[in-house]
């Protein structure tokens, strides 16, 4: 079995009072990010984030506040740090949607923020080493650590190895922190840019997971104009609520096609909320996500019988065409269902049209 690593950096202060106006801007969001790849890709990863290091900032830190306004650098960091062997799972918590007593202390929201990322980690990738930068004041960071070695103590029952592994100042923690701080710019209301839409496109061949709490609606990033004729606002939120119930149900079982199955759709929903609505995706690039997320390749047949299917199955609206899958958004995205059916369907009953005729004219001829 291969050993995965992910290196760990997160994006935010722990100011809970967003009322308060002082030195430090209260963030609106607490981003939390990892970097993940196999141990035996880790020496190319850290070669080609030592040659951005180099490139980019004289051979210092990867820090995302360099940049912070220089939008063109910026995308050409991201576009060199692609080159990279890893993907990237992050947790975006939007602080001015949490709700309770409890959450407005920083102890009890560092808690909280443990709990999720470890859940969503280990529901991910139960055998999973963790690495983090070095973490002297940080109190988010250490309690993580310790949370970890709490909750996943190994003994001879243990299928899985979960854990921290060590504590590294290299490249692949400053990367980490690096889209760390580009997701900010995309969702953090004190930094948000109008080029996230770019920096998010420029990511999502990286992105493994990304989760938002609370997860609405409301989190998409894509600004569809109301009178385009390729987006009707009412499917839209449909396709993308039936999406996020089957979600919601399945995104716990253990059951290998529905873990298939959820890996395909949360892809499909990310795409539609945060990229582009409008686009469909290839057979291909949904199989290569699968084949990220579970560590093995599925075949055209199975993705389309054992994967589409069977989400249509379960009432999750997708549609289809010789582009690919998307979720609908417009009746020209119903149209496309259609007529690509009526090409797989139409010759199918012509077939079996012949196949009728051939016996009846051998019976009673």
């Amino acid at each position: 079995m291969q050993q995965t690593v992910a290196f760990l950096s997160e994006w935010s202060n722990d100011t809970l009072d967003l009322s308060k106006r002082g030195v430090e801007v209260p963030t609106t969001h607490f981003i939390i990010t990892a970097i993940i790849l196999n141990k035996e890709d880790i020496a190319s990863a850290k070669r080609v984030i030592e040659a951005v290091r180099i490139r980019h900032f004289a051979g210092g830190n990867l820090d995302p506040e360099l940049t912070a306004n220089n939008h063109e650098k910026q995308k050409e960091i991201l576009e060199d740090i692609d080159e990279a062997p890893f993907k990237v799972f992050a947790v975006i918590v939007d602080k001015r949607q949490l709700i309770g007593e409890g959450l407005r202390y920083k102890g009890s929201f560092h808690k909280f923020l443990h709990s999720l990322a470890d859940r969503e980690l280990f529901r991910l990738l139960p055998n999973l080493d963790l690495v983090s930068g070095p973490i002297g004041d940080n109190t988010f960071m250490k309690g993580f650590v310790k949370y970890v070695e709490q909750n996943h103590i190994s003994n001879l029952f243990n299928e899985s190895t979960f854990g921290f592994a060590g504590i590294e100042n290299d490249g692949l923690v400053q990367a980490a922190g690096y889209i760390a701080g580009t997701l900010a710019r995309c969702y953090d209301e004190t930094v948000i840019t109008d080029q996230r839409g770019e920096y998010i496109e420029l990511l999502r061949r990286k992105l493994l997971s990304v989760q938002f709490f609370p997860d609405t609606f409301r989190t998409s990033i894509v600004q569809v104009p109301y009178s385009c004729e390729n987006y009707n606002e009412t499917l839209a939120t449909l396709s993308t609520n039936l999406a996020n119930d089957f979600l919601h149900r399945k995104s716990l079982s253990p059951v290998p096609q529905l873990k298939d199955q959820v890996s395909c759709l949360g892809y499909l929903l990310f795409h539609f909320r945060h990229i582009n609505p409008t686009r469909y995706i290839t057979s291909f690039e949904l199989m290569e996500h699968i084949r990220a997320r579970t560590g093995k390749k599925v075949s055209l047949h199975y993705f389309q019988t054992k994967v589409i299917a069977q989400l249509r199955d379960a009432g999750v609206l997708i549609a289809s065409s010789s582009r690919g899958y998307k979720l609908p958004a417009s009746e020209a995205d119903l149209n496309d269902f259609v007529s690509h059916s009526n090409t797989i369907i139409s010759p199918m009953l012509s077939r079996v049209k012949r196949f009728r005729d051939q016996v009846a004219y051998s019976y009673f001829r």
